[in-house]
C-alpha cells in the first residue's frame, strides 16, 4: 500500500456510503439525482490518473495539482504526428476526458494489419 493512498477497507466503506446516499436520493427525489451524485462522488474519489482504452478511443480521469476551474468543458488537441482530438470536462481538480488514440486513417490501417496477421496465423504462417 502506498503511504498517501487510503486502504481498501476505507475505499470500500466510501463506496458503500456513496451507494447508500445514492439509494436515499433515488427514493426521496429522483433517479437522475442519484445517478449524478454517484457519478460525481466516484469522480471525486479518484486519487491518481486512470485510463481505459476502448478500441480507437481512450477514456480517463486525471487529477490536477490544485483547483483551477469550478467547471469547464473543453475540446483538446495534441500530438506530434498530427492532431489528435478529445473532449474534456473539468470539475474542480478532476479532468474527465475522452480522446482518440489514432486518427481515422491510422486506425483503418491498424485494423487492416491486424486482420492480415490474424488471417496469416489461421493459415499457419507467421506474422
Amino acid at each position: 500500500m502506498k503511504p498517501n493512498e487510503p486502504s481498501r477497507v476505507f475505499r470500500l466503506g466510501e463506496l458503500a456510503w456513496d451507494l447508500s446516499v445514492a439509494a436515499l436520493l433515488w427514493g426521496l427525489f429522483s433517479p437522475i439525482n442519484a445517478v449524478v451524485f454517484f457519478g460525481l462522488a466516484r469522480l471525486w474519489s479518484v486519487r491518481r490518473p486512470c485510463f481505459l482504452n476502448l478500441g480507437r478511443f481512450t477514456v480517463g480521469v486525471c487529477v490536477g495539482p490544485r483547483v483551477k476551474f469550478l467547471f469547464g468543458v473543453a475540446f483538446i488537441r495534441y500530438g506530434e504526428r498530427g492532431p489528435i482530438n478529445g473532449f474534456e470536462i473539468l470539475i474542480l481538480r478532476h479532468s474527465l476526458m475522452v480522446c482518440t488514440l489514432l486518427s481515422r486513417d491510422e486506425w483503418r490501417a491498424f485494423q487492416r494489419r491486424k486482420a492480415e496477421r490474424r488471417a496469416a496465423l489461421e493459415k499457419g504462417g507467421g506474422a
